[in-house]
């Protein structure tokens, strides 16, 4: 009896018909990956918005603080020896998840050996907070205190920035990072926020301005990082070129740079340093 078998042409013909089939469904299971992380990432965003808004409620209507300090024990960390409170662990008891401060889009955190879970992704949050207008520091440099505003004090809460994703710890370019920080013995820390496209001109100091040799940003990210930040004072734009945003309402949206910019003359090329807000009306991160 003769066996049947397959010969080697129609051995090549199904390898490559399913070499046609993979060439045509991977792009589309890694669009479809990409669009499940963005989701996953606004629904972050959108439990970090809603944390923000629960502890305003308990404490009097006034916004998180973005670092306050207390010395003595049960910080849930220290930085040259004083305890360290950042926005994001006061808000977890209001989220109960370390998980949702971070973004699945970004690459993994660095650890930090000898922190606990939630520590460690509290404090490399890849959320950041648009702390020089909702709680602007007001002290000395070397030693900055925070002043969170009242809820009331945002006339357009759903036009005004709360928070933004941002670049992850494990993007710093000389290595692992926990956290990142100017000053003693209580400095700036920059790993909880992301700054305005104007915050060379206001009064305090911030990190990094938007455009092209946007500052101190580019003494921890590399130049060529600009999904992470760089140009964008930290704004990650991993979403299809685009920030996750959590306004102060709570909603969430995804938005392109240009549009996060507008009121400004800003563009991915400006000179750091150059930019101005031409239109008050139309700029989304403060009340000016």
């Amino acid at each position: 009896m003769r066996k049947r078998a397959f010969t080697l042409i129609e051995l090549l013909v199904v390898i490559a018909i399913i070499a046609i089939l993979a060439a045509i469904l991977f792009p589309v299971f890694a669009q479809a990956k990409a669009a499940a992380k963005k989701a996953a990432s606004i629904s972050n965003q959108k439990q970090n918005a809603l944390a923000a808004i629960m502890y305003s409620t308990d404490y009097d209507d006034v916004n998180p603080i973005y670092i306050s300090w207390a010395d003595g024990p049960g910080a849930p960390a220290y930085i040259a020896g004083h305890g360290c409170y950042p926005w994001s662990w006061n808000t977890q008891p209001y989220m109960k998840n370390a998980d949702i401060e971070l973004d699945p889009q970004a690459p993994p955190i660095q650890v930090w050996p000898g922190w606990s879970n939630v520590v460690y992704k509290a404090f490399s949050t890849v959320y950041g907070y648009n702390y020089s207008w909702l709680s602007a520091p007001f002290c000395a440099f070397n030693d900055p205190c925070y002043q969170p505003i009242s809820t009331t004090a945002v006339a357009q809460p759903a036009e005004t920035v709360m928070f933004s994703a941002k670049w992850s710890t494990g993007e710093w370019k000389y290595g692992p990072a926990q956290v990142v920080w100017y000053g003693a013995p209580r400095g700036l820390i920059v790993n909880f926020g992301v700054d305005m496209p104007d915050c060379y001109t206001i009064p305090q100091w911030c990190w990094g301005n938007w455009g092209v040799g946007d500052g101190n940003f580019q003494f921890i990210l590399d130049p060529s990082r600009i999904t992470a930040g760089v140009r964008t004072g930290g704004n990650s734009i991993r979403a299809g070129n685009a920030q996750i945003i959590g306004w102060c309402d709570g909603h969430v949206a995804a938005k392109q740079p240009g549009a996060m910019a507008a009121g400004t003359n800003w563009n991915m090329n400006l000179a750091a340093g150059s930019l101005i807000v031409n239109d008050i009306n139309k700029y989304l991160w403060d009340d000016k």
